[in-house]
C-alpha cells in the first residue's frame, strides 16, 4: 500500500529577512536586533578611536553614527510591519 505524504509547505521568505534572522535569532525581537545595532556601533566606534588619527576617526565615527540611525530606523519599520512578533 501506498502512503500520502503530506508536506508542510513553508511560506517564501526573503533573502533580506533570511539575513535579518541571522541577526537577531530564529525567534526575533525589537531589543535583540537594537542590542546587535548598539553593540556592533560601540565596537566600531571604539576601533575608530583608538586606531586612527584624530581627522580621519572623526569622520569615521561620524558615518558609523549616522548608519546607527539608520539601522535603528529600519528596526522601527519593522516593529511597524510586525516582523518582531510578540509572543
Amino acid at each position: 500500500m501506498s502512503e500520502d505524504v503530506v508536506e508542510e509547505q513553508q511560506p517564501q521568505t526573503s533573502g533580506f529577512l533570511n539575513g535579518l534572522e541571522f541577526l537577531t535569532g530564529e525567534d526575533p525581537s525589537a531589543g535583540s536586533f537594537l542590542l546587535v545595532v548598539g553593540m556592533v556601533t560601540c565596537v566600531f566606534i571604539a576601533g575608530f578611536q583608538f586606531l586612527l588619527n584624530p581627522p580621519i576617526s572623526t569622520l569615521l565615527t561620524g558615518l558609523v553614527l549616522v548608519i546607527s540611525v539608520i539601522s535603528f530606523i529600519m528596526g522601527a519599520v519593522l516593529d511597524m510591519l510586525d516582523y518582531f512578533e510578540t509572543p
